[in-house]
């Protein structure tokens, strides 16, 4: 008997294997079951969707009877029953493979190739059944090439049932008996697995090998199967994610297959997915939510992070908070057009970007505003002082296309001069301070800062 799992993660599902399913022609589909057989829920991804001319759930709900009703008459009582007789065939004998005439949205009828293959626990009972859809009707027009049409119908069946096998690795476990049953593995599990020993010991050697020294702890925490019954009592599932030596980020997910009276895990198919790709493009998007994207700082939304941060935890004692303003840029951007004062802007970003003083080993630098740049350093008042030295000997060097010069306000706030302040009460110094060296420079220049 082959046993797959029950896929309670299909959005991610979608996201790793969409592409390949429409290069191919085809679309999945899943659905689960209850202990008892019954049927819970229904998912058509949206490739399958899109193959019939629907856009989402709104027009196509994942219920069973948007297909069913859509079915043409002359076969839905032979597909029907051969879905349900596959299901209820807790022997696994019966096989979800069928041909048949089905309504788009689109292009009216059309014929198609449909395969499931259903996960069941031990004493027979359907998980879940996964399956994918294919597009036959141009080889069913065809009576010429109905070989060749078959012989590649076969491949892609091929493929697309080697895709039910979409997790790293696969084990049933018996916590009462400390049994476990393969369905999928890595290679670097097999020695591990091989071993004639428990399965709390497996699991706990493995973890040990193969995940990262950092997330190697919670790891071990998580998977610890003496304790996982208690754990999961009254869950379904339970998932973390950990960072592997071989895998990069992968999911580790226990679901709940058997039960006892009081609600706990007696038997659970434990999974491993490879998410690596996924978190890569969540980091990609984070660090664009928190970039300004004219300078390539970080933007406020950091900012307010890192000074939540700081409310929260200890201040370093070196810490140094600065504030930067950009003077006459108001008038610059009136006089001059946003194109010259755009080049203020990214003149004063190349200017800091050069100073690997002041940024020091944990430096931060921050545009709040339209003018204004937040500096958090961790340095002595001596190494400020140089790397502040530096930067205003770049700035009186600084010459653009459209604006000759550039004029830097700043005000800065040491924690060793202020070690009872907290970080707003630093920042709001280091404000005041910025604002007197401003008020200097316009009065040095002549300037009424009311005109500019």
């Amino acid at each position: 008997m082959i046993m797959e799992s029950n896929n309670y993660d299909e959005a991610d599902m979608v996201n790793e294997v969409e592409l390949l399913q429409e290069a191919l022609g085809s679309g999945a589909w899943n659905m689960t079951f209850d202990q008892n057989g019954e049927l819970t829920s229904v998912n058509w991804s949206q490739v399958f969707r899109r193959m019939i001319g629907y856009k989402d759930e709104s027009d196509f709900p994942n219920k069973l009877s948007s297909f069913i009703d859509r079915l043409h008459d002359d076969d839905r009582e032979r597909v029907v029953n051969l879905y349900w007789n596959a299901v209820k065939d807790y022997t696994d004998r019966t096989v979800y493979d069928t041909e048949y005439k089905f309504l788009t949205n689109n292009r009216g009828y059309r014929w198609f190739h449909a395969a499931g293959r259903i996960a069941r626990r031990e004493n027979g009972s359907p998980i879940s059944i996964v399956g994918f859809f294919i597009d036959i009707d141009d080889k069913k027009k065809l009576e010429e090439s109905l070989k060749a049409a078959d012989e590649e119908k076969t491949e892609q069946l091929r493929i697309l049932k080697s895709l039910a096998d979409m997790y790293y690795s696969m084990h049933l476990i018996n916590l009462r008996t400390g049994n476990i049953t393969e369905y999928s593995s890595g290679t670097e599990l097999r020695e591990f697995l091989d071993k004639k020993i428990s399965a709390a010991e497996k699991m706990r050697l493995i973890m040990e090998n193969v995940v990262v020294p950092q997330f190697r702890e919670s790891a071990l925490k998580f998977t610890d199967l003496t304790t996982l019954s208690e754990r999961m009592r009254g869950l379904k599932t339970l998932s973390s994610e950990f960072v592997g030596i071989y895998t990069g980020w992968f999911l580790a997910n226990f679901i709940a297959v058997e039960t006892d009276n009081e609600g706990c895990p007696t038997v659970v198919l434990f999974s491993t997915q490879v998410i690596d790709e996924r978190k890569q493009q969540e980091h990609v998007l984070f660090l664009r939510s928190v970039t300004d994207d004219m300078t390539g700082f970080l933007n406020r939304r950091a900012y307010e992070a890192q000074l939540e941060y700081y409310r929260r935890n200890p201040i370093p004692e070196n810490l140094v908070f600065t504030v930067f303003d950009i003077n006459q840029l108001k008038h610059v951007n009136d006089t001059l057009g946003h194109a010259a004062g755009d080049e203020l802007i990214c003149g004063f970003a190349s200017i800091a970007n050069k100073l690997k003083m002041l940024q020091g080993k944990n430096g931060k630098v921050f545009r709040t505003g339209g003018d204004e740049f937040v500096g958090i350093f961790c340095l002595t008042p001596e190494q400020y002082a140089i790397g502040e030295k530096e930067f205003f000997n770049h700035v009186s060097k600084w010459r653009g296309k459209l604006v000759k010069r550039i004029a830097i306000a700043s005000g800065t706030a040491c924690r060793s001069d202020y070690p009872d302040l907290n970080i707003d009460e630093l920042a709001k110094i280091a404000d005041q301070n910025m604002y007197t060296s401003k008020a200097e420079y316009y009065k040095r220049k002549g300037i009424e800062r009311r005109h500019i």
